[in-house]
């Protein structure tokens, strides 16, 4: 699923946005390196470019996820946040003033961040409703709901899902720790809410029973 819902990589090879994709210059970035952090002072947009990399608030030893951004989603690095490659990445990046600039004479552009923006302002508070208003079971009821709606593909009765993430990275967006994420995953199993077809591949064989757990 994209984090914005928008793909700014498509929207660069429009025509009118020529000038925009000459401002970025690419940087890589390996599995694991922390690309920015709030101490850094940069002031940068950044799309991602190829791989994917995590948005998250860390205080002490504690961690919170905001996001996981993947090809064509956007973000920024003045935004307070840690930005984590979770695996190889590359990074379409320039500085706010030439965002700026292109968003004053570029009305395509202008549009195009407005919707951005306003997704991933609508994910941001989603996140902080969840963590502080469910406890961990129904933030995962909701994201797996969430993903399946968004990206579940039709088989037999009911959707697959790929959800490309590991446990631990799945952990790491809930908000709780990988041991308390396995057990509820496995309770959904023997619940016949999901069903386990590989590595961060599960079938939901019913979706309304899921939307039921979530609206209880």
């Amino acid at each position: 699923m994209k984090f914005s819902g928008i793909n700014l990589l498509d929207e660069l090879q429009k025509s009118e946005l020529t000038d925009l994709r000459d401002v970025f210059h690419s940087r890589s970035a390996k599995k694991g390196a922390i690309i920015f952090s709030p101490e850094q002072d940069e002031d940068l947009v950044f799309i991602i470019e190829s791989g994917k990399v995590r948005i998250y608030l860390g205080y002490e030893e504690k961690e919170f996820t905001l996001g996981i951004l993947e090809p064509g989603d956007l973000y920024s690095s003045h935004a307070g946040c840690f930005v984590q490659a979770l695996e190889d990445s590359s990074l379409l990046v320039t500085d706010v003033q030439s965002v700026k600039r292109c968003m004053a004479e570029v009305p395509l552009f202008n549009r195009t961040m407005v919707r951005v923006l306003g997704k991933i302002l609508q994910n941001a508070f989603s996140v902080i409703g969840g963590l502080a208003f469910k406890d961990i079971y129904a933030r995962l009821t909701a994201y797996l709901l969430k993903e399946a709606q968004e990206s579940g593909v039709p088989f037999d009765g009911g959707l697959e899902l790929e959800l490309d993430l590991t446990i631990e990275q799945l952990s790491q967006i809930l908000g709780a720790t990988r041991q308390t994420v396995s057990t509820l995953l496995n309770n959904m199993v023997r619940e016949g809410l999901v069903v386990k077809r590989g590595r961060s591949k599960w079938f939901i064989p019913d979706l309304k029973a899921l939307e039921d757990v979530v609206n209880t």
